[in-house]
């Protein structure tokens, strides 16, 4: 008998919704599209199980252990010693929050930074959300409870005339603070500081205690099913945004039962003296298109607590090189921004500076600016700034006020002035199907702006860094991790897989990755950041209730983020418009705090091609009909390996594809995705056989999608982002790896179409051509294509010399006529470049699009030898030379380090070719980086072959 799961927790009282007067002020009328669920849905639509959710096993509370972490000489990480308990349990048992002997041995330890779920789950509370349905047995009565943490810390250091600040890098949703007693205020909006002086009730013995409280309109989960499908994405939450709008549930994750409230980022402590610094800027001016000199003007609020006025000093030091002093009067009480340039200071002027630029294109370098203010000699208050000397100009098409479309490179650190915007956004004019055009606000002076003459990709958005056009490339992630656990170690190897993709740009989807380590890590790696607000698609989605905390959250994340290079676009929300009393508010912030980059008021439509398609299509229609212009969603199904699948559908659920793998988001697409596997590969009959040829048709589809980009560059074509490329939990759908860090077929499509140097064959048109994504032009090559039978017969080929392979463009060399009868074989292209092979790409390809044939081709022979081996870091990197010594070809050589006596793969590694194809007597050269281990194995697997290990490492 199959299990019914969750009802009983899925009776959910719409009294919740009503608990605030003030939070049902609607700020417009709500469109009836999306609402969401207003009741929970009927039994017969929930998911089932043979397996019945994974049993909680309740751990036993661990001794609190407060660590206070040093970061420098004057601030502390409030890292350890935390504990949580739900409000309830405070109101029952009485007694001050803030006495010594108050007894919380009925707490839990809690996870800081976390969220209230990551807290519960690691104490054995409940089980693992990720894992089949076991998402179904956690209340959703979490969302709409009031939580309190608490933690006793000892004074670290002497406070003598030092003023004492508590800084919440981040809590959700809302929250009161209160310290030994005392309530110092609240905090509202995931995305803002909290920032407290705490200089009059700070002790020797400190006892501070937060109460988070829920969202106002959590709303109703959609749970998916077969019966229910995918239902409708978010629904009542988005009215409370600034927030994790897609914890509400979303085609690609579950809801989240708590909605990712908690203290989920850092709490510090820091001492200072009277004037303070916040929010430095670094503004990197280039005299483009001459990149050989920067000017870096340094802008900070600066104030002055004290009663008295101070004359103080500002002093600043680059890289510990370039070193300033400023002096500053303040009046008392006074804060003011205060700027310097090379006005000001000469060696604010820099030749000859270290740039950064987008993966690809050139190196990441970064500086440091340490900035410290000194007040009577002695040191006041301290920032260091990590910056790129980089700029950013956008080629856009728009409508001057008289009414002429122009062409022009938008130049914002030049063309923005005294914080006033460019565009008038609400007069557009739609200049083809889906795509419109702004017009500039009366008053800009149209003289002053570098005009450029029309080509194929006018009108849509042209990005440039540093005077180079950037053919930006990438994916969206939708939200970093569904239960916010964000550190860098749980996301530096997502950012090293996206590297290692050929990406540069990701996509901040309704911002729900809005933290530092995601903005440093881009900026690490090379990835431009399109960054998104917290609202979602306009004429579904609902719009926000309260405008002014969503603005003062954006105000803040503009301002504690805009000196990483990497964001190069802010945009209001996913697919639409702000509202009207919104949009010119949000416009006025990003030129004012900002200045330096493009606002694009819509993620489709404006200079952008429109969104979409998500499910899987024949890979000719990506080329035939949807490339053109910059769009910020293209997807397809990505079903991961059924090794992967393992780890979090149980063994009842795995086949035939059961209401667990619906509940993992495998809805968008399904019945196209099942079709092509079964037309094109022969009917599925396993979770093995179904999972091993739903790889080839995701390497072909997400290769497809970028190459079809590809063949257009600048040809009308000039950006394109997957949906997605990063996925926030267990998921079969829109990811370019799955969530335990295994590259699967989508991976490896993405990383072949996104070479730097790349030959591909167009399949509509039967175009060969050439791909560079550098900087640097290419001479003395040549491009060999050939065919070949699945025996490793040469069935023809041809050579073509190329003279020049153009810098940043793509270059034609032949075009292919189809073979008689076109069986189905193996298209093989070869780019050498001076007499090195530097890209190989191979096409399956059948006239009637019937691969069957491989089914019946024979399993290789592999063998393999070890070339290199070192370690670095805390990884091993080697380099392997793997055969196929027989008469027949290895068709999707798939390879992986694992453990030697368990198999199991080791995560995440680093590997430079998959789902390859072996001729007959070729060898192939695999480099993999992995963390190092003893007893380690280098494995491959294939289309045609089962696993094997070919080595010991």
């Amino acid at each position: 008998m199959r299990l019914n799961i969750g009802l009983a927790m899925l009776s959910l009282s719409l009294l919740s919704f009503a608990e605030d007067a003030e939070a049902q002020k609607t700020a417009q009328p709500l469109p009836p599209t999306n609402f969401g669920l207003v009741v929970p849905q009927p039994e017969s639509e929930l998911p089932k199980s043979e397996t019945p959710p994974q049993q909680a096993v309740p751990k036993a509370k661990r001794p609190v252990e407060v660590r206070l972490e040093k970061s420098d000489d004057a601030t502390w990480t409030l890292a350890g010693g935390w504990e949580m308990t739900d409000a309830d349990r405070v109101v029952a048992e009485g007694g001050s929050l803030f006495s010594p002997a108050y007894d919380t041995s009925g707490w839990y330890n809690a996870v800081v930074p976390g969220t209230v779920l990551t807290t519960l789950v690691d104490a054995g509370v409940y089980p693992d959300p990720y894992y089949g349905l076991n998402n179904m047995a956690i209340p959703e009565s979490l969302c709409r409870t009031e939580w309190w943490y608490r933690i006793r810390f000892d004074k670290p250091a002497d406070v003598a005339g030092r003023r004492v600040w508590l800084n919440f890098e981040g809590i959700n949703y809302r929250a009161d603070v209160w310290l030994n007693g005392r309530k110092l205020g609240d905090i509202r909006g995931a995305f803002v500081e909290g920032l407290f002086d705490v200089t009059e009730c700070f002790s020797d013995h400190n006892v501070l205690a937060v109460k988070i409280y829920p969202p106002y309109n959590p709303g109703i989960p959609h749970e998916q099913s077969k019966a229910a499908g995918r239902g409708p994405n978010g629904g009542q939450l988005c009215l409370d945004g600034p927030t994790f709008i897609s914890s509400e549930g979303w085609d690609w994750i579950p809801g989240i039962r708590d909605r990712n409230i908690g203290i989920w980022q850092d709490v510090t402590l820091a001492y200072t003296g009277d004037v303070t610094l916040a929010y430095p800027q670094v503004v990197t001016d280039l005299p483009l298109p001459d990149t050989s000199s920067a000017d870096v003007t340094v802008r900070m609020e600066m104030t002055n607590h004290a009663a008295v006025g101070r004359h103080v000093v500002l002093c600043g030091r680059i890289d510990g090189v370039t070193e300033f002093e400023y002096p500053v009067e303040l009046a008392a009480g006074e804060s003011r921004t205060v700027s310097v340039s090379p006005a000001e200071i000469p060696g604010l002027h820099l030749e000859n500076p270290r740039l950064w630029w987008p993966n690809g294109y050139g190196d990441q370098a970064m500086y440091d600016l340490d900035l410290r203010v000194k007040c009577g000699g002695a040191e006041s208050d301290v920032r260091r700034v990590r910056f790129g000397v980089r700029e950013f100009s956008y080629e856009l098409t728009a409508d001057t006020p008289r009414g002429e479309e122009i062409r022009f490179e938008f130049q914002p650190t030049n063309d923005v002035r005294d914080g006033e915007p460019l565009f008038d956004t609400f007069h557009r004019r739609v200049v083809q199907q889906d795509v419109v055009v702004p017009a500039l606000r009366e008053g800009v002076d149209v003289s002053r702006l570098r005009r450029i003459g029309k080509d194929a990709t006018s009108p849509y958005l042209v990005l440039r860094c540093n005077g180079v056009r950037i053919f930006c490339r990438g994916g969206n992630w939708g939200m970093d991790d569904g239960m916010k656990r964000v550190s860098r170690e749980r996301l530096e190897p997502a950012f090293r897989l996206h590297r290692e993709e050929g990406f540069n740009m990701v996509r901040n989807w309704t911002g729900e990755s809005t933290e530092e380590i995601f903005y440093t890590l881009c900026d690490e790696y090379g990835m431009l950041v399109w960054n998104d607000f917290w609202i979602s698609t306009e004429g579904s989605n609902l719009n926000v209730n309260d405008e002014d905390l969503f603005i003062e959250n954006a105000r803040q994340t503009v301002k504690r983020f805009r000196n990483h290079p990497s964001i190069a676009v802010w945009c209001p929300r996913n697919e639409g418009y702000a509202t009207p009393t919104m949009a010119p508010r949000l416009e006025r912030l990003i030129a004012g705090e900002d200045g330096t980059r493009f606002y694009s008021p819509n993620s489709r439509y404006m200079n952008l091609r429109t969104s979409g398609p998500w499910h899987y299509i024949d890979e000719k229609e990506y080329f035939a009909v949807q490339a053109c212009g910059f769009t910020t969603e293209l997807g397809s199904p990505s079903v991961p390996t059924a090794e992967s699948m393992r780890k979090f559908i149980p063994e009842s659920e795995r086949w035939p594809i059961s209401d667990t793998w619906y509940y993992h988001d495998l809805h968008f697409g399904l019945p196209e995705y099942c079709q092509a596997v079964d037309d094109l590969y022969g009917k599925a009959e396993s979770l093995d056989d179904f999972c091993r040829k739903a790889q080839l048709i995701n390497y072909d589809s997400h290769r497809a999608m970028l190459e079809a980009w590809n063949s257009r560059m600048w040809n009308s074509a000039s950006g394109v982002l997957l949906w997605m490329s990063h996925p926030a939990w267990p998921s079969l759908e829109w990811q370019t790896y799955s969530w335990d860090f295994e590259t699967h077929g989508s991976f490896y499509g993405c990383r072949k179409a996104c070479e730097k140097l790349h030959v591909q064959a167009n399949p509509h048109d039967g175009q060969v051509l050439v791909v560079n994504t550098t900087r640097n032009d290419c001479r003395r090559a040549r491009v060999v294509v050939s065919r070949y039978t699945f025996d490793g017969k040469r069935l023809d080929g041809l050579s073509e010399n190329v003279a020049v392979i153009a810098a940043n463009g793509v270059t034609p060399v032949t075009v292919l006529q189809p073979l008689p009868g076109d069986p189905c074989h193996l298209l093989r292209l070869e780019l050498f470049v001076e007499g090195k092979r530097v890209s190989v790409n191979d096409y399956l390809r059948s006239a009637d699009r019937n691969f069957t044939a491989l089914n019946g081709v024979a399993a290789p022979e592999l063998k393999a030898r070890l070339l290199e081996s070192h370690d670095e870091a805390g990884s091993r990197c080697v380099r392997v030379e793997v055969a196929n010594t027989a008469s027949t070809t290895a068709v999707a050589v798939k390879f992986n380090i694992r453990k030697a006596e368990s198999g199991e793969a080791v995560l995440p590694a680093y590997i430079s070719e998959g789902y390859i194809h072996l001729l007959p007597g070729e060898r192939r050269i695999v480099e993999a980086e992995f963390p190092a281990a003893d007893d380690t194995v280098f494995s491959a697997e294939g289309y045609n072959f089962d696993r094997k290990t070919l080595l010991s490492l």
